[in-house]
């Protein structure tokens, strides 16, 4: 008795290939969308960072605005490296990699403020604009890529 799942047919593949596509291209327009804006305010921050602190508040708003791209960077890369797969992995992926960024911010501050090696208000004012920044330009960039996200 043979028990493996049916091979997919045709349209199926075609289907699938078709539904990866489109959610690479989203999460193209996703990452560019966000990646700008959030480094316009991550310039903007760093500047008014040396402004109040001099060049350690440069360099904690800069550190900050850094940890922000790249933390939120990872979302629509996430959905990239899952495009061809199912949509629901695709979703069950980046719920995951969303709690795993949380939990490891949290852990930076937390690591960051014990060892006071930088000043963490400082880092958490970078991180907090450039990280919703980014969030309303990968928001913004989705409602208007006008791809379909669901194939029918």
């Amino acid at each position: 008795m043979d028990e493996s799942p049916p091979a997919a047919t045709p349209d199926e593949d075609r289907l699938a290939e078709a539904v990866g596509a489109q959610v690479h291209e989203v999460s193209t327009a996703m990452l560019r969308g966000g990646l700008i804006p959030g480094a316009v305010v991550a310039v903007v921050v760093v500047v008014i960072g040396a402004l109040v602190a001099g060049g350690a508040g440069a360099g904690t708003t800069l550190l900050g605005a850094a940890v922000a791209l790249a933390v939120c960077a990872l979302g629509p890369l996430v959905m990239r490296w899952t495009a061809r797969t199912a949509p629901l992995v695709v979703m069950g992926v980046a719920m995951i990699s969303l709690v795993t960024k949380l939990a490891v911010l949290a852990v930076l501050l937390i690591v960051l403020d014990r060892l006071e090696l930088v000043d963490t208000r400082l880092f958490a004012l970078a991180l907090g604009p450039v990280a919703l920044a980014f969030v309303v330009g990968e928001t913004v960039a989705f409602a208007r890529a006008r791809i379909p996200t669901i194939a029918s």
